[in-house]
């Protein structure tokens, strides 16, 4: 069966053949566009990278939670699509939040062979203390126990690998929707199989924070432009 996905296009005006999968956040139950979508996209164009927002399957009165795996089915049928254009040499993926996790999780699986990763006050993980209690309940749903198979399959920190791709991580330490140990736990994974990573911790700020363009303060596309021409584009 073929799936019906809404996935939008935002083409480089100059293309270098690199492409990124952007995922919004929204906890699973809705998409963030504007700010966690159309921005970043808009953005990677500024630098002549092509761009897909994908908008996956929320949970919903037509999509009562739990609604694992279609999110999952969805990131990596966008994955396959986006390649199938011939558009690109390298694919990346990019997620904020519960996109965060999709994207962590999409990264993770061999099948898609993504080249980087960048993931934005991510939720990583969804055992308790650590995950955000929506997501996880949107997503597997408040019955699955804890510690089960379903969800340590689900816990991205727990799916890296040695051929999980370069990563680079955004938090912020006092963020009080999604813990920063979200972030901690993918990155300590990714040391513990000696992946090339980059976690940059702001000591201050919200939740939810987008791109922070025209903040100094929280701004943190300078770093994520220096990793991505050090570690993807080259030069």
């Amino acid at each position: 069966m073929t799936l019906d996905l809404k996935l939008d296009f935002y083409p480089a005006p100059n293309p270098n053949r690199t492409g990124v999968l952007v995922l919004p956040g929204g906890g699973y139950e809705f998409i963030s566009m504007d700010n966690e979508g159309v921005e970043p996209a808009q953005w990677l164009n500024s630098r002549n990278i092509d761009a897909w927002v994908l908008s996956y399957t929320t949970a919903d009165e037509s999509n009562p939670a739990p609604i694992f795996p279609a999110p999952q089915r969805e990131a990596l049928e966008a994955v396959r699509r986006i390649r199938a254009l011939g558009r690109i040499d390298k694919l990346g993926i990019w997620g904020f939040s519960a996109g965060g996790h999709l994207a962590a999780v999409t990264a993770t699986d061999p099948s898609a062979e993504l080249d980087f990763a960048i993931l934005a006050y991510p939720v990583i993980s969804m055992a308790a203390g650590t995950t955000h209690e929506g997501s996880r309940r949107n997503l597997i749903g408040d019955g699955c126990e804890a510690g089960s198979d379903a969800e340590n399959a689900m816990c991205a920190e727990k799916r890296v690998n040695e051929n999980t791709p370069p990563t680079f991580l955004f938090h912020t330490a006092n963020d009080s929707t999604v813990p920063v140990q979200n972030a901690l736990v993918f990155a300590a994974a990714m040391a513990k199989y000696g992946r090339p990573f980059q976690i940059l911790v702001l000591p201050d700020g919200p939740h939810g924070v987008g791109l922070a363009l025209g903040d100094v303060r929280l701004c943190w596309m300078g770093e994520l432009e220096r990793w991505l021409k050090g570690s993807v584009l080259g030069g």
